[in-house]
């Protein structure tokens, strides 16, 4: 099955094409706060340039956040537009999980960990073994050094994969010690290509059917929604998420845009 999936939920917007075996093409492109302004036309680029056309797309996939609310909610409404317009199957995975994924073939624990702004970080610990991962913390937002203390109760070593080793990189090396090693810098923002492995079984499962069952993983209320006191529109919970039902903006057929250069 031929799959277009991307993410917007970090200042990296990346976008990839592939099947079950093969991945045709993958643009990865530092964009913050220009998610809006470069998605599709990032989507218009890499189609033309692997030889395909929106048409030949059988499945979509989305990276779900948690991470920056604008950028979770401009990738999760463009992927319903093209699932509601095309009468495609798509399926929502976590960033945090997508982050994750690179180092399920080794035996330690992954800690992945994103800014969340506002001396936060969003954080989930993994247990890898064998190409597969357990997650075995919910998806949960605290200050770095909270999550200091809950990964000193492990006892052993930790990979730290996330851009929010930009920010707290040398307190969580200081407080952690011998204890954490940092995964390359070139893999702390998600790939599109991780959220096609992730979601291709559930494609080809037949899952996606209910676009309105894909919803943002926000974990945390967003500052104007905290000012107002609303609840989040969804919440993160522990496992890969389902979500829950819900409309986000309008819908409107696919056009594509001109690709960028």
């Amino acid at each position: 099955m031929l799959a277009l999936a991307f993410d917007t939920a970090t200042d990296a917007c990346t976008v990839a094409i592939g099947t079950e075996d093969k991945l045709y093409g993958e643009f990865t492109m530092y964009a913050p706060r220009a998610h809006m302004e470069r998605l599709i036309p990032m989507v218009d680029y890499l189609l033309k340039q692997s030889d395909f056309s929106i048409g030949d797309i059988r499945g979509l996939t989305v990276g779900l956040g948690p991470g920056s609310f604008t950028g979770v909610r401009i990738g999760v409404a463009t992927a319903k537009i093209l699932a509601q317009a095309l009468n495609l199957p798509l399926v929502g995975i976590s960033t945090l999980d997508c982050l994750a994924y690179p180092f399920t073939f080794g035996e330690e624990l992954v800690c992945v960990v994103l800014d969340a702004k506002r001396g936060e970080v969003y954080s989930a610990i993994y247990r890898c073994l064998g190409g597969k991962f357990d997650l075995i913390t919910p998806y949960q937002v605290m200050p770095p050094r909270d999550l200091c203390s809950k990964l000193k109760e492990y006892k052993q070593r930790v990979i730290l994969v996330g851009d929010a080793l930009y920010p707290y990189g040398d307190l969580l090396k200081n407080s952690l010690g011998s204890s954490v090693d940092f995964a390359p810098p070139w893999l702390w923002f998600p790939k599109a290509s991780n959220l096609i492995a992730l979601a291709m079984d559930k494609l080809l499962g037949g899952e996606g059917k209910e676009i309105f069952q894909v919803v943002p993983i926000y974990v945390r209320l967003s500052e104007a929604e905290g000012k107002v006191g609303r609840a989040p529109t969804c919440r993160g919970r522990a496992g890969p998420p389902n979500g829950r039902a819900g409309r986000e903006g309008k819908f409107f057929p696919w056009k594509p845009l001109k690709s960028p250069g």
